[in-house]
């Protein structure tokens, strides 16, 4: 019985380990959207502790990496922020800077950033202030207490996060701020706020909110706009964004220069979703239900971006149009790679690193080589090497023949190809109605070109026939009539 036990037990072990990393996709089919297996996209590769980092990690929860290649680490309980140099070996540390002649420190610093003159920018939490530094520890400039009226008289700046874009505009995710992000200028004056997030009202929400006073109508709180947890920016000067609420239209967003949401929301089954997990029950942790939560995002050079969902210890990575690409990362306490409490997370040579607060550790996900495929696939697509492309997402549908959009792309390689017919196979595996509708529109265009053609050259054949004919019967009709003078 013991051994029944203990077999039973290493089993269900095993099992827990297998389904931590499980890998998967979804798939629209007349059945619904359904979740289906997919090989690893990213695997744990090296897990860097306070022995691998040479520095005792107390809570990390911020990174990046300079033009360099040098990683910053921010850390709020040692009140520092680590450099370190492309090999991840330990440079610096910076737990001091020259406040005017003074030497001051930070107190739970929670977010950095780089300008683009490598000028570092601290969300020092504890201070209530953001402090810009020059490269050897000099503040530059410092934010702290913004006045405004329409932050109103109980605002308390408490700055969790910090982004510098190109604009020389700095913006600041501020806790129990509502209203968007707080915006400034370069030289630190407060411009309003930015890329306001509303939570979504339903019809009886409305109706209600429409007879009610106005004064009833200022007490619902449901139509209060939401806190933003963190934002990235990507290579074209756009900020993307994420929120841990879940009754909101659009968890994660895409911000232009004037605050206006662009993300595309586009996938090829058409649910126009990017929210992560759309499937709940399963979800792969037991007694965690309900929608993704994003603490972090972050994007590649080729315009995909990956969200950190700490409910299940996730990252979901999206195309430029919104279709899923993997998902990978685990929750699962004590397993080597998997988070505890995942909070940040950046793209870097072709990885992904993230933090973990609670373990006080930076995983580093290395690419598979379907992953790598991919990549090579999309960089082809983009180039419109169409050839290559198509060779390459066959490649990735003989690995998954569960991947939607491996199929779509390789149905617009043949299109523009020229295979139509083909494409069109593949077009209706996904049930790409539109899609399918191009190709068979081009098919009957080149099929009646063809005939036309057919018929045309037929003419002209018959017609140089009864020419000819006519030729041959003057002619002899010509001869017997001089043979009978």
């Amino acid at each position: 019985m013991l051994v029944a036990l203990s077999l039973l037990t290493l089993y269900l072990s095993s099992a827990m380990a297998v389904d931590s990393y499980r890998s998967y996709l979804y798939s629209t089919t007349d059945e619904g959207t359904l979740d289906v297996a997919a090989p690893q996209a990213f695997i744990p590769g090296k897990v860097y502790g306070s022995k691998q980092l040479g520095v005792q990690l107390g809570s990390p929860e911020d990174l990046l990496f300079d033009k360099e290649g040098n990683l910053y680490i921010c850390d709020a309980k040692a009140n520092a922020i680590y450099v370190f140099s492309p090999e991840l070996k330990h440079i610096r540390t910076i737990d001091e800077f020259d406040n005017m002649g003074n030497m001051d420190r930070f107190s739970s610093p929670s977010g950095i950033c780089l300008d683009e003159d490598n000028n570092l920018y601290v969300a020092d939490y504890g201070r209530q202030r953001v402090v810009e530094l020059s490269q050897d520890a000099r503040a530059l400039m410092i934010i702290e207490n913004p006045q405004a009226e329409i932050l109103g008289k109980s605002f308390v700046f408490q700055p969790q996060k910090v982004l510098a874009d190109k604009t020389n505009r700095i913006f600041v995710l501020s806790k129990n701020t509502g209203e968007g992000m707080l915006q400034f200028t370069k030289t630190g004056s407060f411009l309003g706020f930015f890329g306001s997030n509303t939570v979504s009202a339903g019809i009886f929400d409305r109706i209600w909110k429409w007879i009610m006073t106005e004064e009833q109508s200022s007490k619902l709180t449901q139509f209060v706009p939401v806190e933003y947890t963190n934002f990235s920016l990507d290579d074209k000067g756009f900020i993307y964004a994420v929120t841990k609420v879940s009754d909101v239209n659009h968890p994660i967003r895409r911000l232009n220069l004037f605050g206006g949401d662009v993300l595309v929301r586009q996938p090829i089954d058409g649910s126009k979703q990017v929210v992560g997990d759309v499937s709940y029950p399963y979800a792969g942790v037991s007694g965690i239900t309900g929608p993704s939560s994003f603490v972090d995002i972050a994007s590649d050079s080729l315009g995909n971006y990956y969200a950190l969902d700490d409910k299940r210890g996730r990252v979901f990575s999206y195309d430029e149009e919104g279709n899923l690409l993997c998902v990978f990362g685990s929750l699962s306490s004590g397993q080597t790679g998997s988070f505890e409490s995942p909070s940040a997370i950046c793209c870097h040579d072709g990885k992904v690193y993230a933090l973990d607060r609670s373990t006080a550790e930076l995983i580093v996900f290395e690419p598979t080589e379907y992953w790598t495929t991919m990549m090579k696939a999309m960089e082809a697509y983009y180039e419109q090497d169409f050839e290559k492309s198509l060779e390459l997402w066959e490649k990735i549908i003989s690995r998954n023949i569960n991947f939607d959009l491996a199929y779509y792309k390789a149905g617009f390689c043949l299109y523009r190809l020229g295979q139509y017919e083909k494409a069109m196979e593949y077009y209706k595996l996904v049930n790409a109605r539109e899609a399918y509708s191009d190709s068979s529109a081009k098919l009957n265009r080149l099929n009646l070109n063809r005939d036309f053609a057919y018929i045309a050259l037929s003419a002209a054949v018959c017609a140089l026939a009864f020419v000819v004919i006519s030729v041959i019967r003057r002619r002899r009709r010509g001869k017997f009539d001089r043979g009978s003078v």
